[in-house]
């Protein structure tokens, strides 16, 4: 991506007359996208500062602090493992515990999708902005037509409606996050991980005491079989979510890139002009915001494959303990 726009800046710095302005922009254009973009980590605009990290095991144990019914809770009991030594009460405040945590992961990480997007985003719109006033300088000066000078001028006009919709749709979701931890005035001072974890090399394996709770077996009662398939229904999911995330970070992100510096190999010699050369970037571009829906999928599923199987074990050692 980086090589590509160097190029362009060679190609068309000459029209600039050394203009400082003119060559800071066409560096901007070298933004659109791709892994240039997506490796910066700036701050998403309009946060709080100082900025307090608040992580995920912060948010949960924040959570049980202020949703969990600790008058039936015994402390110690955290594990799946003690809960055929426990009161109805307590295996009911139990539960209460795991769907907590999984509600609030899922907060969390969607708090943490919509922040990595739009701090790309912020990226990609302004190397945006910079490509249309290139292209816009390259038709007044008669090396374009005005069918490129439009069709970039619109692509500005998309990614500004983009970048706002996203906007609107963080501030909203960082308002509930705030109501879900009950912040008040002194507490919104926070921020949340600034990008998801990467997903892992190898998927999750169930443990002999999951699968078996998770099983078909012999069982007719109608709750427990919902809950069993669930669980079932939960591990396929995430597999095949793990399968694609992993897709989109070893090869087709990747591949994109081979995409790139071929187009760029092309456009050294004259077989394509500057503007395949945007439109290139342009799919990295959606590459990129693809990648970042795919992981985050991954990581609610994985936290609702969790509580899956915490509800299957549960029910599992009930059916066991009559």
């Amino acid at each position: 991506m980086n090589k590509i726009f160097l190029v362009l800046l060679a190609a068309i710095a000459f029209q600039a007359n050394a203009d400082p302005v003119w060559i800071e922009q066409n560096k901007l254009v070298g933004d659109i996208g791709g892994w240039r973009a997506y490796a910066k980590e700036k701050a998403v605009p309009g946060s709080l500062t100082p900025n307090v990290n608040f992580t995920l095991p912060q948010a949960i144990d924040r959570a049980w602090r202020n949703q969990l019914d600790w008058t039936n809770y015994l402390p110690g009991s955290e594990s799946i493992s003690n809960y055929s030594i426990l009161s109805s009460a307590q295996r009911s405040a139990l539960q209460q515990r795991y769907a907590i945590a999984y509600e609030t992961t899922k907060a969390y990480y969607e708090l943490v999708l919509l922040k990595e997007k739009l701090a790309y985003m912020e990226n990609v719109l302004d190397a945006v902005a910079a490509a249309s006033e290139l292209t816009n300088r390259m038709f007044k000066v008669g090396n374009t037509n005005q069918l490129n000078q439009l069709k970039q001028q619109n692509e500005l006009y998309k990614k500004q409606l983009e970048f706002k919709a996203l906007q609107t749709k963080y501030d909203e979701t960082r308002e509930r996050f705030l109501q879900r931890m009950n912040f008040d005035a002194s507490d919104t001072q926070f921020e949340v991980d600034r990008r998801l974890p990467n997903p892992p090399n190898f998927s999750r394996q169930l443990t002999d005491r999951e699968r078996k709770a998770i099983d078909f077996g012999t069982i007719n009662n109608p709750a427990s079989v919902q809950v069993r398939s669930n669980a079932r229904i939960a591990h396929q999911a995430y597999l095949n979510l793990h399968q694609a995330a992993l897709k989109y970070k070893n090869e087709i992100l990747p591949n994109q890139k081979k995409i790139s510096e071929e187009k760029l190999l092309r456009y050294n010699a004259m077989l394509i002009d500057v503007f395949h050369l945007l439109e290139d970037a342009e799919d990295q571009s959606k590459a990129v915001i693809q990648y970042i829906d795919s992981n985050a999928a991954l990581v609610i599923q994985s936290a609702r494959l969790e509580k899956a199987l915490i509800d299957a074990q549960m029910d599992f050692s009930n059916i066991n303990s009559r």
